[in-house]
């Protein structure tokens, strides 16, 4: 019990202290009792669960509310539409417009001829209704009807009637007659003085009796004009029921269907389609959504080519970006390279590439990385790479080495019209020239980085190849662009691909801050074809459609297919279109351009002008031969094995140590004579017969069987190469 002792204190009974109270009217201060209360039975002991009463940690209305309203955030729509300020965007709105209005009278005019036909067939049957026309009004037939059907006992309203219809025919029959009497002389006249115009009336009127004896099922336009191909709006009803229907666990579908999920933002046209972001529900990842895009799609009743979750990578994993395009990305007609006419590249800005789904412009900062193309034959792998080569060959001050090793020629521009070094053929000569210019960038990393190290701070503060050092002329630190198409038959070469891994391995790693960026094209991504120390460092990659989940994440890297970006999900159709990683936190989904033939023969042409105006053509672009001389290198080869060869059968590795002592021609760049593998792989690329298995003395002098040559194999090679 609560009470007072006399004094003006407060007293507590002890029972009452298991149940706290707080009176409503404050006290008066009192002086503490000498005795103290006795402690609660409860003390130092845990309460109950059921008696546990939480503590309120969030603040009531939000930790915002006491804000000023001009401190607190808020997101102002934009006084002008986004579209009329983006340039690109407001001539297409324009574009559209103007062929929105001129399309039926195109239509219809292409027509004309067919719908003229129409109208003088149907011109008898408007004749015959006309004619019926008129001679029910000049004989009023509708009065007529009347007086048949009216009584004839009231004579008065029937003689009235009937003077009435009389007075119409006598007024009528003189209007018809006369118009048809002008018409006619009318007609006559034309006829004798003015036959064209005669034509030409004779020609409407007819037009115009078909008009008058058209079929009502069969209209004489063809219509619609155009044929309504756009998708259904996208609405959060239709979000909701595509996730609820894609195969997430039953209980995220359970709180979708009660609970919606949270939008962030009210769904809005971007681009050709609808862009949706909000939030899925707690613990649910985009990229668990983004691995059932197929159902997604089908819940959308959208083509899957039209359907990208991506995630907002500024914001939490459960923050979905659902893009819905009108059309699929196959289907719509993204802008052509912007290069493709005009203008100059610079390789130290991003070089044009591509669209994404929304046709937004996509460029590649190729300087200082290394980029990995890989997809399945013919679904624009090559293009890919065409479309970079070219960007870096409108920069005057790019070197570039380009190897194409499927022999096809896809790369002839712009190969043959700038590049330092250029090779194309699925042969070993082909192979061997690649491994030359290998071994020749190889051999610039030690000199690059030697001048580099030399410079003072002022000049080069980061270290690596800047832009006014690559101008300068003298500097030697131009950048250089290397890329191989069809890099596998390369790596997989079972003489060549250690060499060639140790190469590019070198190039890969230490070339990018040296100005030399790796550019590799391949249809065959497998450990096998394509070494982990290569695949591994290249910072962009774009995987276009492959066979499965092991291929798309050798190009794109580890666990790319668990998060969803799966390129074997692209369909036979979606040439050209793929996952481009390195750009962003997340992979994007990009259209290259594409540039045919004729096309990139004219921008190689245009190249080719600004180096020769900046004085930096250089290598086969510019007529250099190399230390062979015009019998080529496979001569040279010949005639020295020729020389070095003491006896009618050699061992590969006895002819590639006697070489090496003649001359650094034929070294490693370690000073290591040519390993027995690579002499072989040229002396084949020269037409020499290589047996593998040739009784000689080896390097120790003893006797054995390994692989080489015979004197009269390298001599019939000479005489094949020397015939006209």
């Amino acid at each position: 019990m609560i009470g007072s002792n006399g004094h003006g204190a407060v007293a507590v009974d002890v029972d009452d202290l298991q149940t706290p109270f707080v009176p409503d009217i404050p006290q008066p201060a009192a002086p503490v009792a000498d005795t103290p209360p006795a402690p609660s039975p409860t003390a130092g002991t845990e309460p109950p669960d059921d008696d546990h009463v939480p503590a309120p940690v969030d603040a009531p209305g939000g930790a915002d509310d006491d804000r000023p309203a001009w401190e607190r955030p808020s997101e102002r729509r934009p006084v002008v539409a986004p579209w009329v300020r983006d340039a690109r965007q407001f001539r297409r709105a324009v574009a559209w417009s103007v062929g929105e209005a001129l399309h039926p009278v195109v239509f219809h005019a292409a027509r004309g001829p067919l719908y003229a036909g129409r109208l003088a067939a149907g011109s008898p049957r408007g004749a015959a209704r006309a004619v019926h026309a008129v001679t029910r009004w000049v004989g009023d037939s509708a009065t007529r009807e009347r007086l048949v059907i009216l009584d004839s006992k009231d004579s008065s309203a029937y003689l009235a009637l009937s003077r009435q219809r009389d007075d119409r025919v006598r007024r009528r029959v003189p209007i018809v007659g006369g118009g048809l009497t002008v018409t006619v002389a009318g007609e006559a006249v034309l006829y004798a003085t003015e036959p064209t115009v005669f034509g030409v009336t004779v020609a409407a009127g007819t037009l115009a009796l078909g008009a008058v004896g058209r079929r009502r099922d069969r209209p004489i336009l063809d219509s619609p004009t155009t044929v309504s191909g756009r998708a259904p709006k996208l609405t959060s009803d239709v979000v909701e029921r595509a996730l609820i229907h894609c195969g997430l666990p039953a209980d995220v579908v359970k709180r979708i269907t009660a609970k919606g999920v949270e939008w962030v933002a009210p769904i809005a046209i971007d681009g050709p389609g609808w862009r949706a972001e909000f939030d899925l529900p707690y613990g649910v990842t985009v990229a668990e959504v983004a691995d059932k895009r197929d159902k997604l799609a089908s819940g959308l009743r959208r083509p899957l080519g039209a359907v990208w979750p991506e995630p907002e990578s500024e914001e939490h994993p459960g923050r979905m970006v659902l893009w819905v395009g009108q059309t699929t990305l196959a289907k719509a007609k993204a802008p052509s390279w912007p290069l493709l006419k005009t203008g100059q590249a610079d390789i130290f800005q991003p070089l044009p590439f591509g669209a994404d789904q929304r046709l937004r412009p996509i460029s590649i900062p190729l300087i200082f990385d290394n980029l990995l193309i890989g997809a399945m034959p013919r679904y624009g792998k090559t293009m890919a790479m065409r479309i970079v080569l070219l960007g870096a060959a409108l920069d005057p001050y790019t070197i570039l080495y380009i190897y194409e090793l499927k022999g096809t020629g896809d790369l002839s521009s712009p190969g043959e019209q700038v590049a330092h070094r250029y090779a194309s053929g699925a042969n070993e000569a082909t192979l061997q020239a690649c491994m030359a210019g290998l071994e020749e960038v190889y051999d610039e990393l030690d000199r690059r980085a030697e001048i580099i190290k030399s410079l003072p701070k002022a000049v080069c503060p980061e270290n690596k190849v800047t832009r006014e050092l690559a101008h300068r002329p003298g500097s030697g630190l131009a950048p250089i662009v290397f890329s191989i198409d069809e890099c596998q038959e390369l790596f997989s070469h079972k003489e060549l691909k250690e060499e060639a891994t140790r190469l590019c391995s070198a190039i890969i790693k230490r070339g990018p801050a040296l100005g030399i960026m790796l550019v590799l094209a391949t249809q065959r991504p497998t450990k096998d074809a394509l070494p982990l120390d290569i695949s591994a460092n290249a910072g962009i990659r774009f995987c276009l459609r492959v066979t499965g989940h092991i291929e798309n994440n050798m190009i794109l890297g580890t666990g790319m297919s668990a998060r969803g970006v799966q390129a074997y999900q692209f369909g036979r159709k979606d040439k050209g279109i793929g996952y481009l990683a390195g750009l962003d936190d997340d992979p994007i989904v990009v259209k290259s351009s594409y540039v045919d033939a004729p096309g990139a023969e004219r921008v190689a042409d245009r190249a080719r002008a600004l180096r020769i105006a900046a004085g930096t053509l250089s290598g086969q672009a510019a007529g250099e031969l190399d230390d062979a001389g015009d019998d080529g290198p496979d001569h040279r080869l010949l005639g020295d094995v020729l020389t070095v060869m003491s006896s009618d059968n050699e061992h590969l590795a006895v002819i590639a140590a006697r070489l090496a002592e003649a001359g650094d021609r034929y070294r490693t760049v370690e000073g290591e004579p040519w390993p027995s593998q690579r002499l072989g792989s040229a002396l084949r690329a020269a037409g020499v017969q290589v047996a593998k298995q040739v009784w000689a003395e080896g390097l120790d002098g003893a006797n054995t069987n390994a692989s080489g040559v015979t004197r009269d194999a390298v001599r019939e090679a000479i005489s094949r190469a020397t015939q006209v």
